[in-house]
């Protein structure tokens, strides 16, 4: 299934939502991210760079398009750290999807984050950025969305909201889930206990088999060893010939900061079905 349509990729970090849509037939016409080793990431594997600060961009200097990406800073969100919302500055750049979607009007867009964002502040944070999004002239719609739903071997959930310009009047659903392409033993190696992988994290450190928090170390065939990014690059759903530009640390920075590949491919095939893109 396949359209030929443009869209734009803020937040863009190494292209999860890139990938998902490029294979469908969408073209992206621009990407934007603050990250120096994505940036790299991004244009070593795609040819396109991201431009930076997209609060520095202004509205008129991207070019016309149909579907928004957005995998928004989702830190100030999550439930692990001080949780500042829409008053921490990375919560704030929700405002430049707002500012965007007000003034190139495109005819759909999908955006991503942390599941916490739905209770963050008693529900208002999340209340008040669906209103916003419903005043801007687009139907709304959000489902929490697990990766091992959609073929890959990792339990990540993620928020999705998708949303339809008003003067469309086509209905979006989200996908079915999917069966399981691969499992956590395929992209180790060797024999695992467990078929699905814990959520990729932020960062490079690590954390220990026997931590409670433990996401990055795995009994293989009976020795204990760590993930390494290229191996988190498939959890995420990308290509084995996917590279990865920078340090060890920032590597991992870049593959637990993705969105996986793909939801994002069926989230976009529903979009097309529904003839909206």
């Amino acid at each position: 299934m396949k359209s030929e349509f443009k869209f734009i990729d803020l937040f863009s970090g190494i292209g999860g939502f890139h990938s998902g849509l490029s294979s469908l037939g969408g073209e992206c016409v621009m990407a934007s991210d603050i990250h120096p080793a994505a940036n790299e990431t991004y244009y070593r594997n795609y040819g396109l760079r991201p431009m930076g600060d997209i609060t520095k961009v202004e509205s008129k200097a991207i070019p016309k398009f149909d579907l928004l990406c957005a995998g928004f800073p989702c830190q100030s969100f999550s439930n692990i750290g001080p949780r500042g919302g829409l008053n921490d500055s990375r919560g704030e750049l929700v405002y430049e999807i707002f500012r965007i979607l007000e003034d190139k009007k495109p005819k759909a867009f999908i955006l991503e984050n942390v599941k916490g964002l739905v209770s963050h502040d008693g529900g208002k944070t999340f209340s008040y950025i669906i209103q916003t999004l419903n005043q801007l002239n687009y139907e709304v719609q959000y489902k929490i969305l697990e990766a091992k739903d959609y073929g890959l071997p990792q339990i990540r959930k993620r928020l999705f909201i998708v949303g339809v310009h008003k003067s469309i009047k086509k209905k979006f659903e989200f996908p079915q889930p999917t069966k399981l392409k691969y499992t956590l033993s395929k992209v180790l190696g060797g024999k695992v206990e467990r078929d699905y992988a814990f959520t990729i994290r932020i960062g490079g450190r690590g954390s220990g088999i026997n931590n409670r928090f433990n996401w990055d170390s795995y009994m293989v065939d009976g020795v204990v060893r760590v993930i390494t990014p290229e191996e988190c690059l498939l959890l995420q759903g990308f290509k084995k010939s996917f590279k990865l530009s920078g340090k060890t640390n920032e590597k991992y920075y870049q593959v637990g900061n993705t969105v996986p590949v793909s939801v994002v491919n069926a989230i976009g095939k529903q979009l097309i079905s529904a003839g909206i893109i």
